[in-house]
């Protein structure tokens, strides 16, 4: 329902005047005589004072009232938030509570004896409720800003589900124009070599290579910032802080090997993907373990102070020892310049698929395209779909769809972001959102426009967030625990079953982050975590055996500047407590217990 009133805003922003009005006018200009003296009705506004009809189109012929022209960008934003926020009011006033609503006396008890003693050396904020009645079964300081660290990230992730869809799918180009190739990126974070060979396979096939002269690297769908707010210039370039562009390739990072060779006097260093844009100096000799690699940028000799993306380099520098008897070791890197890295391991990909010479790379933006791509399909060639003829440039002349990649569902692509805490993937969406919904180039200001707005439209305070960047990997973002509620009840009341916010978190003792969490659980928890130095975070529902949402919680930690509670113990805490209420769950639904505490009960006779 929400994506069919969006679509309806949509269209009305587009409708356009019949073809007689055009007529109408066009006799009016030539002298004919035509005088229409079709007066529009006055209208009244609220306040009883007559509005003035809209000016004409035509002066001194009234045809038809000024109509708006198309939307701007913030007012179609505007116009699909309004539409959200009347969907979600809508669902929870629909929503009926259960016969009987979950105890609660007895819980709170068990929690206060299990934060007791953490009370002094951090700040705290729990709130768990009862999805079906929307009743606080346990609150301490919920309404209190902490930060929740990737807890963020459930934000970032809900927001794209509810306004691009849990079906949407990223989308890289590969176009031809003249003898030039144009890779043109659409944020997609999910491309790793076996996915960029693919693509490269498909170009091979249908495209002569001695026909081309280079390779274009479009990522202009994306502002040319590639690291948002909150990420440092960390000296080792470690992989948790990969930049971020509309094309990218293995999380924008490179994998480097450092192994003995035997019969060597130096260990070998390899890089994975290989790239053009990547460039490896290294030191290393044998010897006692102690290993350094590094990224960073590395900008070519006369470049200028200013040089062209061309110009740059990703540099590893690989220095110190490695026992000869070592089996080696691999250690992830950031890189640089996301889409000179992809075009450059595109380029070399496509050599070695044609056996020729690598094309040049460099960064320009793709010809117009007079055709949309949605209704291709990947992969499916049988039926002469691709090569696809989109249009005729001026300059360069036909412009041919030569391969399309679409991305998995955003849902799957969602699921593996919050199960291994993926901070590159979170904020390819946060710009992704920005550029879909604003028209703009995707960056964290758009994107962070398009967040706070999907907060107020859930009915929050929009000073209960403070957003900085998609992944939680910030100081300074905060949010409450009860606020991050909200957005798991909502989620359950409002997004489809099977492909909401809920399905994608990851279930407590299988993989990723809660691999290791709450394995007593019986497969019934579904969380998000989040950690930073002195912070964590989990969030997420409890279920019920068969799978329903039945519980919701959070619970944020904030250790104090002057104290120091370890990692473990943090998470020590908040497991107990989520074991805690799953315990009372089940002996609340074996004795059909009481009510929460000072609630009167539910009357369940209906009228008539």
């Amino acid at each position: 329902m929400v994506h069919s009133d969006i679509a309806e805003l949509d269209r009305q922003a587009r409708r356009r005047l019949p073809a007689f009005v055009f007529i109408g006018v066009a006799l009016g200009v030539l002298g004919l005589g035509v005088h229409w003296q079709h007066e529009p009705r006055v209208r009244t506004a609220s306040h009883g004072e007559p509005e003035l009809p809209p000016q004409a189109w035509s002066m001194g012929y009234r045809i038809v009232p000024e109509q708006p022209g198309p939307a701007t960008p913030e007012e179609r934003l505007e116009a699909r938030l309004a539409a959200f926020a009347r969907y979600v009011e809508r669902a929870q006033a629909s929503a009926e509570p259960p016969l009987v609503a979950f105890g609660a006396e007895a819980l709170r008890e068990d929690i206060e004896d299990i934060i007791d003693d953490l009370d002094d050396r951090a700040q705290l904020s729990v709130h768990i409720r009862d999805i079906a009645s929307s009743r606080v079964l346990f609150d301490y300081y919920g309404d209190t800003l902490l930060n929740p660290a990737s807890n963020h990230k459930l934000l970032t992730t809900s927001a794209a589900i509810d306004l691009l869809g849990a079906d949407f799918v990223f989308e890289t180009e590969v176009l031809r124009a003249d003898d030039e190739l144009y890779l043109v990126g659409g944020g997609d974070p999910t491309i790793d070599a076996e996915a960029l060979e693919a693509l490269v396979h498909e170009v091979a096939e249908r495209v002569p290579a001695g026909s081309l002269r280079g390779i274009v690297v479009d990522d202009s769908a994306f502002s040319p910032q590639s690291f948002g707010p909150g990420y440092s210039e960390d000296p080792w370039g470690v992989s948790y802080m990969a930049p971020s562009g509309a094309l990218s390739l293995n999380f924008n990072t490179v994998e480097i090997s450092v192994y003995p060779v035997l019969g060597s006097s130096r260990p070998a260093v390899s890089v994975e993907p290989d790239s053009p844009h990547v460039v490896v100096s290294s030191s290393v000799r044998y010897g006692a373990e102690q290993l350094e690699v590094r990224s960073r940028r590395k900008v070519q000799a006369g470049a200028g102070s200013e040089p062209p993306r061309e110009k740059v380099r990703t540099e590893v520098s690989v220095a110190g020892k490695v026992p000869k008897g070592s089996r080696g070791y691999r250690i992830r890197r950031r890189i640089v310049d996301p889409g000179m890295f992809t075009g450059g391991a595109f380029s070399l990909m496509l050599a070695e698929a044609t056996q020729s010479e690598p094309l040049p790379v460099r960064v320009g933006v793709a010809p117009h395209r007079y055709d949309r791509v949605d209704d291709v399909d990947h992969g499916h060639d049988h039926a002469g779909e691709l090569p696809r003829l989109l249009g005729h440039d001026r300059e360069l002349g036909d412009v041919e769809l030569v391969a399309l990649r679409r991305s998995p569902p955003l849902l799957e692509v969602v699921n593996g972001l919050l199960t291994y805490s993926n901070n590159f993937t979170a904020e390819q969406i946060l710009r992704t959102l920005g550029w879909r919904m604003t028209g703009s180039p995707g960056d964290w200001d758009n994107g962070r426009e398009v967040v706070l707005g999907y907060w107020q439209a859930l009915g929050n305070d929009p000073g209960d967030l403070v957003f900085e960047n998609g992944s939680g990997l910030s100081s300074v973002g905060r949010v409450t625990s009860a606020g991050l509620v909200d957005l798991i009840a909502i989620a359950s009341r409002t997004q489809a079953r099977g492909a909401s916010l809920i399905d994608a978190l990851p279930v407590a003792g299988s993989a990723g982050t809660v691999s290791a969490r709450l394995r007593r659980s019986g497969k019934r928890v579904r969380a998000k975590t989040g950690t930073l130095v002195g912070v964590s975070g989990l969030t997420g529902v409890i279920t019920s055996e068969a799978g329903e949402p039945q519980v919701a919680f959070s619970i944020l930690i904030n250790v104090r500047e002057s104290d120091r509670v370890a990692a473990y113990a943090r998470r020590r805490i908040e497991d107990a407590i989520v074991m805690t209420v799953l315990d009372h769950i089940d002996d609340w639904e074996a004795t059909r217990g009481t009510l929460i505490l000072d609630l009167e009960p539910i009357d369940v006779t209906r009228e008539g």
